[in-house]
């Protein structure tokens, strides 16, 4: 059995770091991660000696460094993911790269998409600085690289060792902890989140496979914020302390076909919204 080097850019972030964990404790693989203490991607130089430390020999590559759209979604963020990505490529040996693993974001369909569901071949139109760094970045990849690039698209994760970052952590603690969680508009909108084992089942897959994809991983099941909450105050045998406010702007949906993603994992199984929470709640000990 061959071995496979991968390398995980971050592997401090919650999605990189999960991902990392997991892959460390298989066999199959030799796992490396780079992160903003051994690797600043900003800087081209202190990149490129960084990566020649450690690509020597053929690797996967998967790639997760990003600044969000949080605390707000300015050029400052288009400009330091793109550099990012650009410093990467420009440091790397092409011919050492075997697989590319690209995490990509659903913003780049718009906020509001144009259509939903949501589907890999509608256009991508982004209308934020944050989707369009993802849209250039996605194109820079497929252009130096002559590798299997695979794109990932995702919208809202959570799992273990999202450190009270993600939504679903941060309204169980809220409601463990007897604080109030603000509700903007009767919280009616609707929104898809997945389980970070999701992730890790796809991201494998994708690496055995040496696939060349661009993909959404989603349930397919969205839910709205109050029916997020009553799921968790079921499993937590508890009720939520809400303020319900009007937020003065227009609210959408984002949900998912996953039609291409069933096709491509036949035997794939998405983590609704009512498991994942109980196996959250379980392995967290609440």
């Amino acid at each position: 059995m061959s071995i496979k080097n991968i390398l995980i850019i971050s592997n401090r972030g919650f999605i990189g770091k999960s991902i990392f964990e997991e892959l460390k404790n298989n066999k199959k693989y030799n796992v490396y991660g780079l992160n903003s203490n051994n690797c600043d991607l900003l800087n081209i130089n202190k990149t490129k000696k960084a990566i020649s430390k450690i690509m020597i020999k053929p690797f996967t590559i998967i790639f997760l460094s990003t600044f969000g759209r949080f605390p707000q979604d300015n050029y400052s963020v288009f400009n330091k993911n793109t550099t990012m990505i650009s410093n990467l490529l420009n440091s790397i040996e092409v011919n050492l790269v075997e697989q590319f693993i690209f995490f990509s974001s659903t913003c780049l369909y718009g906020r509001p998409p144009n259509k939903v569901p949501i589907v890999e071949i509608q256009e991508c139109a982004p209308n934020g600085y944050y989707g369009l760094s993802k849209f250039v970045s996605e194109n820079l990849v497929k252009l130096h690289l002559n590798c299997p690039i695979s794109i990932i698209r995702i919208p809202g994760v959570y799992g273990e060792l999202d450190n009270n970052k993600s939504i679903i952590s941060n309204f169980i603690n809220k409601i463990i902890n007897c604080e109030t969680i603000t509700i903007y508009d009767k919280g009616l909108v609707l929104r898809d989140y997945v389980y970070i084992n999701d992730i890790i089942k796809v991201i494998k897959y994708i690496i055995d496979s040496k696939s060349n994809i661009t993909i959404n991983i989603a349930t397919g099941k969205s839910v709205s914020l109050m029916d997020l909450i009553n799921i968790i105050e079921i499993n937590l045998n508890k009720k939520a302390n809400i303020k319900h406010l009007k937020s003065g702007h227009n609210q959408f949906d984002m949900s998912f076909n996953i039609s291409y993603l069933m096709n491509f994992m036949p035997n794939f199984s998405p983590t609704f919204m009512e498991e994942g929470i109980k196996k959250y709640i379980f392995n967290k000990n609440y």
